[in-house]
């Protein structure tokens, strides 16, 4: 029971490594890029990155298992990750620094400022098809895992 909770667990930080990290890189790379070429790219990168990962490690850990949760932990991962990525963003960027409130607000709130962080760096296409895709995922329908 805990080594299931430990691999979910080690999901969910994956997830938001690979998404928000990935999103990192490409404001990295196409810092000077205009605006509609970088959110194309993460709209397509980042849930190109997510699936091939998410299929990669179905493959190599649980062929033929049920993977439902594995792909749910992934996305809450993400979701979940969104604003601390935001606020490590805030700090790095030289914004105004949050309260302690603040900060506390937007980690509870992460259904909400979640895809408020994905509009405000123009990756709100790549999280949506990366739920999406993560989703379809866990309903074995792209061909991984056993369908529930």
């Amino acid at each position: 029971m805990m080594s299931r909770f430990l691999s979910l667990a080690a999901l969910a930080v994956l997830g938001g490594l690979l998404f928000w990290g990935g999103d990192a890189l490409l404001m990295l790379i196409g810092g000077g890029w205009q605006p509609p070429y970088w959110i194309i790219a993460k709209s397509v990168t980042l849930p190109a990155l997510c699936g091939f990962t998410f299929r990669l490690l179905v493959r190599r850990f649980a062929p033929g298992q049920r993977i439902t949760s594995w792909a749910v932990a992934m996305a809450l991962g993400i979701w979940l990750s969104g604003p601390a990525y935001f606020l490590l963003f805030l700090t790095t960027a030289g914004g105004h620094p949050l309260s302690a409130g603040e900060a506390l607000f937007h980690l509870l709130l992460f259904p909400l400022s979640t895809p408020l962080v994905a509009l405000f760096n123009g990756s709100f296409g790549g999280l949506l098809l990366t739920t999406v895709l993560l989703a379809l995922f866990a309903t074995g329908w792209l061909g991984t895992g056993r369908r529930p």
